[in-house]
């Protein structure tokens, strides 16, 4: 299937867009909804074969795209990361983990690691892309947050799973909203918007082991569009964010969950 941007639709051509996280699930979907706006793509992600699926799904859509192997919570590939990646127009921080044991069970090493990937890495890789945003005088960052940034997970909703007390994910979801927005407070000036995306729950290959029958059930009734998310339904998100026409947001958190947080 050709999919590459015709140029009525081509509002990211000459981007680089680089996505963590970029192997499987939302990191996948978004990266194909890039690469349809125009966008060269640079996936990152710790698994060569995951990131070589994504990188030839692309293939087949005609869009460009380069792989780099890397754990984000490394300071060493943190550096290789930008030595390869070069300049980066539009940094997707979606690189994400949770813990799935009791909280009391969790150890501090099980916390730090939860922290370190869904919001240390953010910090650091903004740190590192910003400057050459800035220099352009033009840059996106956009950090893949959650609605459980914002809301606690309702233990009703959840009948049949194995555990989802959550609090590490929680805490660095919404730690993470608190640096978009002060990201874009501080890189405004330099033409570089910052805001989060927050999905609800989607059905990915990570959510699809985690969650059983009844919870599903019970997820998709408390959905006023009464479906669960599909990763193709931030393809369009992630896009308006990276786009000029978004020029004035920032500090925004988009969520994106079919309602699922109004109720």
């Amino acid at each position: 299937m050709k999919a590459q941007a015709t140029p009525e639709d081509a509002v990211l051509a000459g981007k680089t867009a680089l996505v963590t996280g970029a192997g499987t699930g939302l990191g996948k979907a978004m990266a194909i909804g890039l690469a349809k706006a125009g966008a060269r793509l640079c996936l990152v992600g710790r698994r060569e074969s995951l990131l070589a699926e994504t990188a030839d799904a692309l293939a087949t859509m005609g869009c460009t795209s380069d792989r780099i192997p890397a754990d984000v919570t490394k300071d060493v590939d943190v550096q290789r990361i930008a030595r390869l990646a070069g300049h980066v127009d539009i940094l997707v921080n979606n690189a994400g983990t949770s813990d799935r044991q009791p909280w009391q069970a969790v150890k501090g090493e099980d916390w730090d690691r939860v922290l370190a990937i869904n919001l240390t890495a953010a910090f650091q890789l903004s740190q590192v892309f910003a400057p050459g945003m800035a220099a352009t005088g033009s840059g996106r960052i956009i950090n893949v947050a959650s609605v459980y940034g914002t809301l606690a997970p309702h233990r009703d909703l959840y009948p049949d799973a194995a555990s989802f007390d959550l609090p590490s994910y929680g805490a660095s979801k919404a730690g993470l909203i608190g640096l978009t927005r002060h990201l874009a407070a501080i890189l405004g000036p330099a033409g570089i918007t910052v805001n989060a995306l927050s999905p609800g729950m989607m059905e990915t290959e990570r959510t699809t082991g985690l969650i059983g029958p009844g919870t599903r059930q019970a997820l998709v009734a408390r959905t006023p569009v009464r479906r669960l998310g599909q990763p193709a339904d931030l393809e369009a998100a992630i896009v308006f964010l990276a786009s000029p026409g978004a020029a004035f947001v920032t500090g925004h958190n988009l969520i994106v969950d079919g309602g699922f947080s109004l109720l």
